[in-house]
């Protein structure tokens, strides 16, 4: 039987890009979630200015790419 990683010892902003989410797949969907709405805003965003606040989900697309990154190399996933 495997352990749970222990996520307490996780850095904060770690905890907070997997908040919720249990596993690397579910962290790789709300990437490329991210990554799909944010071009769609942009897109949107030439017919209505308003739609390129879309495009600030590249950041949490990032956001998810580094938490990714950072268990890869110091945690480990369930």
């Amino acid at each position: 039987m495997s352990q749970e990683p222990d996520r307490a010892s996780y850095p904060l902003w770690v905890r907070i890009g997997l908040w919720g989410l249990p596993s690397r797949a579910s962290v790789w969907a709300f990437f490329g979630l991210s990554i799909a709405c944010a071009v769609a805003g942009c897109i949107y965003g030439f017919y209505k200015p308003r739609a390129f606040a879309g495009s600030l989900l590249f950041v949490a697309a990032l956001m998810y790419w580094l938490t990714i990154r950072w268990v890869d190399r110091h945690g480990r996933w369930s």
